[in-house]
């Protein structure tokens, strides 16, 4: 195994949870048009592995989505940060509507992500009633939903860090380029 990478961000106060939603790169031929790239900037995997991370907790646990077409790479990425996969939380995508969503595929036609749920050190479950599914409206491009959020504060006890973050959350540090607006309201009531 890999050495995990030295450089910390934020290294004032150590976290006991980790969420990365990657901005990960496809050697496809979507580029701008309608992939990924065309909402973000995109990171190559050896710029995911060697990504400064904040510093963690001793005891951690990482939950990182990744892409259906990328699953080596992001097994790879868990292993390279020091942490070992445990579980998987499958969201299954709905439409506002309540409908199954039909999302882009390279082989199928995904309605789901995928986030690993990995550990380093023995972190204490806060739940064991947690179950590995959730259903949730899809939102904005790569937008996670509250449901997942709400998910990992009862399974895992903080402080909370998300990596690529898209917007501010409460009781939560959020590290993103889209990171810029205030808190949801939802959470700071």
């Amino acid at each position: 195994m890999k050495e995990p990478r030295k450089n910390r961000v934020l290294t004032g106060r150590r976290f006991a949870v980790l969420v990365a939603d990657p901005p990960w790169s496809f050697a496809d031929k979507l580029g701008r048009k309608r992939g990924a790239a065309r909402q973000y900037q995109v990171l190559s995997l050896d710029e995911i592995k060697k990504f400064p991370l904040p510093s963690l907790a001793k005891d951690a646990f990482l939950f990182l989505w990744r892409v259906s077409s990328q699953v080596e790479e992001a097994y790879e990425v868990v292993r390279y940060w020091g942490f070992v996969p445990k579980s998987e939380i499958v969201w299954v995508k709905k439409t506002k509507h309540g409908n199954r969503h039909m999302g882009m595929g390279r082989t199928v036609r995904g309605e789901h992500e995928v986030c690993i749920v990995a550990t380093r050190g023995r972190p204490r479950v806060k739940s064991r009633g947690i179950r590995s599914t959730f259903d949730a409206p899809v939102g904005r491009h790569s937008a996670k939903p509250e449901a997942f959020f709400d998910l990992v504060e009862a399974l895992a006890a903080g402080p909370y860090v998300e990596l690529f973050a898209r917007r501010r959350r409460r009781g939560w540090t959020c590290i993103g380029n889209e990171v810029d607006g205030p808190a949801d309201r939802r959470r700071a009531a």
